[in-house]
């Protein structure tokens, strides 16, 4: 059988070095398709290594990766959101003194999305404006937005092209506790369509919304599986409360 099969992303002997240091140090593991899944750990765990690797921005040192049975281990960033592979990032990439539905509208026009009419993605631009709740704001700029509000526009970019697959990297940081609640229940709303990949710092909240949970450390999974007995796990309770 496939890598990949009935997978959402799915990876075999997958290793990253920079130079010397090995950073991804052969995670084998699957996704299945239309879950949340978690991944956490210890700063310098490889964590956005790991999504760098899935989405093309980093090649691999070794090893295979599979996004819904097609293998993508050497294919680019353009090809891999063209097969419905989305992403944000920690620090968020928005064009500042454009307005908010210039911006969606770019991310639903953009060469990913390239291969759907115009129609299509001024639809897809609506129905992500819709989500992320600025509406009343559609027409100003950016950097009129608080934070909050930008971190929501940036996940509402990377829904712009109706991806199969969402990788969110750290959503929540900087957020206020509201502003983290309305962050949450957004990815709930997404995730009834979209198979989600989240790293996620503030457990609190990410383990509420997580079907599965996978653990790095060092650059190698230490423990994936039902959040629950993943939290349980000695040595992934050591890491965390010492």
């Amino acid at each position: 059988m496939s890598v990949g099969a009935q997978a959402a992303i799915a990876v075999k002997g997958l290793k990253k070095a920079f130079g010397s240091v090995d950073v991804i140090r052969g995670i084998d593991i699957s996704f299945p398709r239309h879950e949340k899944h978690l991944i956490i750990g210890p700063n310098g765990a490889g964590k956005t290594t790991f999504f760098n690797l899935l989405n093309g921005q980093y090649a691999p040192s070794a090893g295979r990766i599979e996004f819904l049975d097609v293998d993508v281990t050497h294919m680019p960033i353009r090809q891999r959101a063209l097969l419905g592979l989305g992403r944000t990032f920690q620090i968020a990439s928005l064009f500042q003194d454009l307005s908010v539905r210039d911006n969606l509208r770019i991310a639903a026009g953009a060469p990913q999305a390239a291969q759907r009419s115009d129609l299509r993605a001024e639809e897809n631009m609506e129905i992500a404006l819709s989500f992320c709740g600025l509406k009343a704001k559609a027409d100003g700029a950016v950097r009129h937005l608080s934070y909050g509000e930008q971190r929501r526009l940036e996940i509402a970019m990377g829904l712009a092209t109706a991806p199969q697959v969402l990788l969110l990297d750290e959503p929540m940081a900087g957020l206020t506790q509201i502003e983290r609640g309305i962050v949450a229940e957004r990815i709930l709303e997404v995730s009834t369509a979209t198979s989600i990949l989240l790293i996620e710092h503030d457990l609190e909240v990410a383990l509420k919304l997580a079907d599965k949970l996978t653990v790095l450390h060092l650059g190698e999974v230490i423990a994936h599986g039902p959040v629950e007995s993943v939290m349980d796990d000695p040595f992934v309770r050591q890491i965390y409360l010492g």
